[in-house]
């Protein structure tokens, strides 16, 4: 028996219920360590305009920051300051990166609007253009 066959029969044992109060504990857990990060988001000036959640497994938390608030210094400094906390350092390092890109980037007559951090299993950045 294949170690994905042995996989699926363990996955097969949880009641949609089980499924339901694993992905709720771990959105839970990621929602805290988000809610520990925001005093540094917001002393780096990168305070969220938006945060979605997305419940399921894995579960995700996606923030939304104008990409005018984000300040190349502020964020070097404060995640020098604080290597201990890892996920705003994370995030903070994203954004840095994201504003760079976005500068780099053009697309027509667009500008650069927003920067999504998503947050989760698979951790991603979304860059948003619109307008001029």
């Amino acid at each position: 028996m294949g170690l994905l066959h042995k996989a699926k029969e363990k996955a097969l044992e949880f009641t949609e219920s089980e499924l339901a109060n694993v992905g709720v504990a771990k959105l839970r857990e990621l929602l805290a360590r988000f809610n520990e990060a925001l005093p540094l988001l917001e002393e780096a000036g990168c305070t969220p305009s938006e945060v979605e959640v997305e419940v399921g497994l894995p579960p995700k938390v996606v923030a939304n920051f104008a990409t005018s608030e984000v300040s190349q210094e502020a964020i070097a400094r404060i995640t020098a300051d604080n290597p201990d906390r890892t996920l705003a350092c994370a995030i903070l390092q994203a954004l840095a990166k994201g504003a760079r890109l976005q500068k780099a980037i053009e697309i027509g007559r667009l500008r650069a609007s927003t920067l999504a951090v998503e947050i989760g299993l698979a951790p991603g950045l979304k860059l948003t253009f619109v307008r001029a």
